[in-house]
């Protein structure tokens, strides 16, 4: 029995170890690797977010850096495969682990890191937490020596900077906060794909710092002429597909917390009366319903 056992365990830490990572060119150049939607684990360690790459006819620019310097290594091995021409900008959307960890191994072009105007403050404070976090998530050994990589190039809020791949350009806005309080969106003019952490499909939105903000950002959005859209979290739709269904779970939870201030009630009571149906059919929408009531609450309590 003990033999069983123990050969069970090999065979479950072997298939742990077993990991996919796959690109679709989703218009010609542009390159994504869809991330699980899960929270991070040890199966799929810590491979969550869309991350990719954008090619011009001069140099590349990366999306994301992933979870850990073992994804970014892997995303770096396939933009060798696929072109000779360096990487000359690096472009975080924001600072959550499963976007930055693994910078340091994408830099040996000396690339332009780019990054909100607020991004590297959020990396300082959080990068010990972030990376102790992961690590006990996803076991990846790797996190033990991953080192913290700054943005050098910095967007200010509300406005834009344009970079130009070589007959390719794209436009990178810093947002105010929403998602985070350093989102950043990538425009690329020649392909019109809106490439952003503002927008989450099938995936439960998950507010850090500001639902009106993030509300406001979402109708700013609507208005911008885009053919597709790639989220941080979940597959490439057209705009309307993607921002319907968060702008619905947002008004939905605006309106019932200011009922609920209306009506001078706790906290407590809220999450306890708050609606748990799942109109929009999300993902992870137990793990982060709550803690949203919680986040809407308190920021609604000061209008």
């Amino acid at each position: 029995m003990k033999n069983i056992l123990f050969l069970f365990s090999i065979m479950n830490l072997i298939f742990s170890k077993c990991w996919s990572f796959d690109f679709t060119e989703v218009d010609e150049g542009i390159y994504v690797h869809f991330g699980t939607q899960e929270d991070s684990n040890s199966v799929n360690i810590g491979d969550i977010a869309n991350i990719g790459f954008i090619i011009g006819t001069k140099s590349i620019a990366v999306i994301d850096a992933g979870a850990s310097v073992k994804i970014a290594k892997a995303m770096l091995k396939k933009i060798e495969e696929t072109s000779k021409l360096p990487i000359s900008h690096i472009i975080i959307t924001h600072s959550h682990p499963d976007h930055f960890l693994g910078t340091e191994a994408l830099i040996s072009d000396n690339p332009v890191i780019i990054g909100h105007e607020n991004l590297n403050r959020s990396l300082i404070n959080n990068f010990d937490f972030y990376k102790t976090l992961q690590f006990n998530l996803t076991k990846d050994e790797s996190l033990k020596t991953t080192n913290l990589i700054l943005a050098n190039k910095f967007v200010k809020k509300n406005e834009t900077l344009k970079i130009n791949l070589g007959d390719r350009n794209l436009i990178i806005r810093a947002w105010s906060s929403g998602h985070t309080d350093n989102d950043l969106s990538i425009y690329d003019e020649t392909s019109k794909i809106f490439w952003s952490e503002n927008i989450f499909v099938d995936r439960i939105p998950s507010i850090r710092a500001s639902i009106l903000g993030w509300r406001k950002n979402l109708s700013e959005i609507q208005k911008l002429d885009i053919d597709k859209i790639v989220p941080g979290h979940g597959p490439v739709i057209t705009k309307t597909e993607a921002i319907a269904p968060m702008i619905d779970y947002l008004d939905q939870l605006i309106s019932e917390i200011r009922s609920f201030h209306k009506n001078n009630k706790s906290l407590d009571y809220v999450l306890k009366n708050i609606s748990q149906e799942n109109k929009q059919g999300w993902l992870l929408y137990d793990e982060y319903h709550m803690g949203n009531t919680t986040k809407a609450f308190t920021e609604l309590e000061w209008e």
